[in-house]
């Protein structure tokens, strides 16, 4: 894969997309959106293009060309019209969520599945399933005793992901056709649980004015605790060797996101409506 001429967005696009975006134009990347959320995005990113020279301009199938990248997210849809997605001249990348399974075999797409993705969107239909079924159970005041503690997610933020992918969209060699991103440490849904309910209850306090010094206590990321080793279900984490050997390739880096859990939990109930301004 070249230096992209232009790198084009199609489908659902708020959060990861959008964060994409920014960085592009703010690294004077030229880039164009897809139409049903072009104008959202041009609003909002108002300020920048007024610093920046490279504006996103409308995408245009005619407007295509082989030395571009075309990007297309379907992390919250169900179904992708690959046919016309392969007929498109320059290179496609698939971005889908990782519980999502899509053949290309036979095609010049690329795939790339995102586990247990963090995203920061205020749009209704995007939601993050696992989590806001935590923040019912955190808002209920439940201790959340019956979650299968053994399930693990190995929680990644979108800035994580869009700084990962914008670095691999100026790759100067092949893609390999399939790679998967995620976070490097497991959590298990009792431990997302209570870091989640911590970073509410603060949240709540302090909207309320009944903030006391117990809201700003240490609490450790991690309980350390003691199980039986029949107790203890292996969980597989995805496969992270390709993406962090590419990366390694292009800058030395390797895949190593930086956002902490809670700083990317905090992201996501800032985008809640919890009856006040978080």
């Amino acid at each position: 894969m070249s230096k992209p001429r232009v790198v084009h967005f199609l489908g659902e696009l708020p959060g990861i997309g959008e964060d994409l975006i920014h960085k592009l134009v703010c690294n004077n990347i030229r880039c164009s959106i897809v139409d049903s959320w072009y104008d959202l995005f041009m609003s909002k990113m108002a300020t920048e293009l007024e610093i920046f020279s490279e504006r996103p301009f409308l995408f245009n199938p005619e407007m295509v060309y082989s030395n571009d990248v075309l990007l297309y997210f379907a992390i919250h849809q169900q179904s992708v019209d690959l046919d016309a997605l392969a007929e498109i001249e320059c290179d496609v990348i698939l971005i889908l969520n990782g519980d999502s399974r899509i053949d290309v075999q036979g095609t010049k797409l690329k795939l790339i599945y995102i586990h247990d993705l963090i995203y920061f969107s205020e749009v209704e239909s995007l939601a993050n399933k696992n989590l806001d079924e935590l923040l019912d159970l955190c808002i209920s005041n439940s201790e959340g005793l019956n979650l299968p503690s053994d399930k693990k997610h190995w929680w990644v933020a979108q800035q994580d992901v869009a700084a990962g992918l914008l670095r691999l969209i100026g790759y100067t060699k092949p893609l390999p056709q399939l790679m998967h991103i995620c976070g490097r440490r497991g959590w298990t849904n009792q431990e997302t649980f209570e870091q989640l309910g911590l970073l509410y209850r603060r949240t709540i306090a302090g909207s309320s004015g009944q903030f006391q010094t117990s809201h700003l206590e240490s609490k450790p990321v991690i309980h350390l605790t003691v199980a039986k080793v029949s107790q203890i279900t292996p969980s597989t984490r995805p496969d992270l060797s390709i993406i962090n050997e590419l990366l390694i390739d292009i800058d030395g880096e390797g895949w190593r996101p930086l956002t902490p859990l809670r700083t990317a939990l905090m992201h996501y109930l800032a985008t809640k409506d919890l009856g006040h301004s978080v």
